[in-house]
This record gives structure tokens, C-alpha cells and sequence, in this order.
């Protein structure tokens, strides 16, 4: 696919004029865009773009906004079309992350020869993006993230349970990660009594190994699910940057073909940068009227921000029940992504098991009772059909 020009410009007759030049080049354009502060939501961060950035009135705008344009679509080269002299502002722009500058209206005759240069900087990344992303298809792990915008919907629950049911499928080869910094509950879901967690790895957070990661990881002798706890004091959550949270994911999926995430409500930048690890997105609801809304809410705003892309998007219903006074059927006309299981509302089948630390399923090859860790098992069943089932390449073996 060709590589689109997009364009962000207060000034009609500016934009008017690169459009006209771009026809004449005959190079596809993309957006363009005369509110420089909503650029970050409009522009596509699914493809291939070289972006026209003209000076906009407020000069003020300009980092801020260039920083949402980069996290947004971070291979854009970015053309500068100053309207001023000051080189001030120009220096800090190129600190910021522009790769060309022209001069309007002074120096346009010379933007063809720039945006060539920059059509030809985007082919380049994309090619080595391609080629890196072939060699590294069948290596790096899956990352799967339960998450939910609303509280007490279960989440770390499914996460553990949906960990322990796969762990069973390849040994040893799923790990499963509390990000919950504050107050994380794998813990206690899984009866585990283990001091080294997550907060022991921030003091080597640049330079992490596979033997560092190995030190502070608990297995369970069960399923060979290996589990990364949270902190064990609230506080350490402080020092945790989404920078950290990302590089620490990206060292894992190297040892384990799959990831289980287990991510805060909140959208805090722990939570965003998990997100943008993420390569299939569980969202966790029930079926009520204000859980709805808020996961309709949730997933807009994802949508809008390019965090998960939506065709890796699936709902999962909790605490299923067809008393509700919303049906499943109802959800599926509302929800515009696919929903991939339920599990049933049983409080004391849950409950026991929670209570005592133990998850539903407790051997390889149980599918559990009907209900629940039914449930569950089917979950499994189709999480892994949507990230390449059982087929998947076993690192180790490889």
C-alpha cells in the first residue's frame, strides 16, 4: 500500500495549496486535518504515512502536539513548514522529533525534493518493519490482557483461572503478570506464599535477562504456569513508569509463547502501556446497564488513542446469568466486538475455590463440572483458535 501524505493546517488556502501540489505529484493523500490538537485522533496509526505539519497560530501547541503525533504513529516522518523566523523554536522542534523543514512561502519550490526524501525515509522503515516482523513472527509470545474499565467485574480472576487452563495446553511456556502495582490479588487466588515479585526487577529494568526474570518468578508444580507477582508494598508502585511495564513484556515474550496480563481499571500510564503490548485484548463485563456503558465508553477511548487495534478486541461476560435484566442477545446488537465466552454466575462454586486459594481446573486434561471451570475450559479453547491454537510454535523446541 502506498504511503499517504496527511496534512495539518489552520490555514484553508495553505492546505488548499498542498493539496493541489500533492495531485500533481500524484501521491495519495490522507487526512487533512485544520484543528492541529485533535491531529492525535484523527490520523491513522494503521498506515503508512509522511505528515505536513504547518506552523500553527499558538506556537505553545507545537511539542505537546508533536509528542501525541509521534506515540500515536511513531515511524511518521514529520514535515515542518515554518511561517517565521525563529530558530529557536525550530531547534527545540527537531529536539522534538521533525525530520524535514521548509521555509513558506519562500522555500516551497524545494518541498518536492523533501517530501521525496521523506516518502523514501517511510518506504525504508516500512520495509525493515516487514522484515523484522517476519523474522521475529514465529519467536516472540503472545500477549493477552484481561482488562475491564469497571471494578469488581472479576478480572484478576478470569486472568488467573484463563493462565492455570492454558498452562495446562503448554507447560511451562505461559506466564502470567500482575500489574495491579498497588494492590495485586494473583497472590491469594493461587494460594501463593512468595517473596520476590515485580518490584525486585526495577533496579535492572535496562539491562533485564532471562535469569533475571527466572529469579523472581514463582511456578506452580501443577501446571508449570509461571506467575510475576506485584509488589508487595503499595508504594513500590510509584517508581513504575509505563516505559518500564513495556520493556519488562517485551523481555518475557522472548521465553514464553503466551502472556497473560492482568491490567488495572484504571487508565493510568501502568495500564496504557500494557495496552500497547497487547496483541489480544479480553474485555471483561456483566451484564448490567452501567457495565455496559462504561466498557462502551472504555473501548471508544482505546479506539480513539490507537491503543488495541479492534479486530483484536473479544467480550467476556461474567457472572453470567440469563435472570439479568439485560440478555446475551441484547449485548451482542450493542457490542461491537465479538463475544468469546461466559462464565457463569455460582457463587459458591466460586467462592470455595477463591476462599481456599485454588483454581477451577486442577489437572491437565480437565474440561471441570459444568459451569465455571466449563467455562473456562471453553475460554481457553477459543483464546487459542484466535492467537493460532495449539499449532503455535513451542519456543523451546525451536
Amino acid at each position: 500500500m502506498a504511503t499517504k501524505v496527511s496534512i495539518v493546517c489552520e490555514e484553508q488556502r495553505i492546505s488548499q495549496q498542498m493539496v493541489q501540489r500533492l495531485n500533481f505529484m500524484n501521491i495519495p493523500i490522507g487526512e487533512v486535518i485544520d484543528k492541529p490538537k485533535e491531529a492525535y485522533n484523527q490520523l491513522s496509526a494503521k498506515e503508512a504515512r509522511v505528515i505536513v505539519l504547518v506552523e500553527p497560530h499558538d506556537q505553545h501547541m507545537l511539542p505537546p502536539l508533536l509528542q501525541q503525533i509521534k506515540r500515536m504513529n511513531e515511524t511518521a516522518p514529520i514535515i515542518y513548514v515554518s511561517k517565521s523566523d525563529n530558530f529557536q523554536l525550530l531547534r527545540s522542534m527537531y529536539q522534538s522529533g521533525i525530520s524535514e523543514w521548509v521555509r513558506y512561502p519562500e522555500e516551497m519550490d524545494e518541498f518536492e525534493k523533501v517530501l521525496e526524501r521523506s516518502l523514501d525515509v517511510q518506504k525504508q522503515l516500512q520495509l525493515q518493519k516487514e522484515k523484522t516482523s517476519r523474522s521475529s513472527e514465529h519467536q516472540a509470545g503472545t500477549v493477552i490482557s484481561v482488562y475491564s474499565g469497571k471494578g469488581g467485574v472479576g478480572t484478576s480472576f478470569i486472568a488467573s483461572n484463563l493462565a492455570q487452563s492454558m498452562a495446562y495446553r503448554q507447560p511451562g511456556r505461559v506466564l502470567l503478570m500482575d500489574l495491579n502495582l498497588q494492590f495485586g490479588g494473583i497472590h491469594m487466588l493461587l494460594d501463593i506464599k512468595h517473596e520476590r515479585n515485580l518490584g525486585d526487577l526495577k533496579s535492572v529494568i535496562k539491562e533485564l535477562t532471562h535469569s533475571q526474570i527466572n529469579n523472581v518468578l514463582y511456578k506452580r508444580e501443577d501446571s508449570q504456569l509461571h506467575v510475576l507477582l506485584s509488589p508487595n508494598h503499595p508504594q513500590e508502585a510509584e517508581h513504575f513508569k509505563g516505559e518500564d511495564i513495556e520493556q519488562i513484556i517485551k523481555a518475557c515474550r522472548e521465553h514464553y509463547d503466551i502472556i497473560i496480563l492482568d491490567i488495572p481499571k484504571e487508565m493510568n500510564e501502568i495500564s496504557v502501556g500494557a495496552l500497547g503490548q497487547t496483541d489480544q485484548l479480553l474485555y471483561v463485563t456483566e451484564l448490567d446497564r452501567p457495565g455496559i456503558a462504561r466498557m462502551q465508553s472504555v473501548l471508544k477511548l482505546l479506539d480513539r488513542y490507537h491503543l488495541v487495534k479492534e479486530d483484536n478486541i473479544s467480550l467476556l461476560v461474567n457472572r453470567f446469568s440469563k435472570k439479568r435484566d439485560v440478555q446475551l442477545d441484547e449485548l451482542k446488537q450493542m457490542a461491537a466486538y465479538p463475544i468469546v465466552g461466559t462464565v457463569a454466575d455460582h457463587f459458591k462454586a466460586i467462592q470455595s475455590h477463591i476462599n481456599l486459594g485454588e483454581p477451577l481446573l486442577k489437572k491437565q486434561g480437565d474440561k471441570g463440572p459444568k459451569g465455571p471451570a466449563r467455562d473456562i475450559w471453553q475460554l481457553t479453547n477459543e483464546l487459542m483458535k484466535r492467537i493460532g491454537g495449539d499449532s503455535s510454535v513451542h519456543l523451546s523446541k525451536a
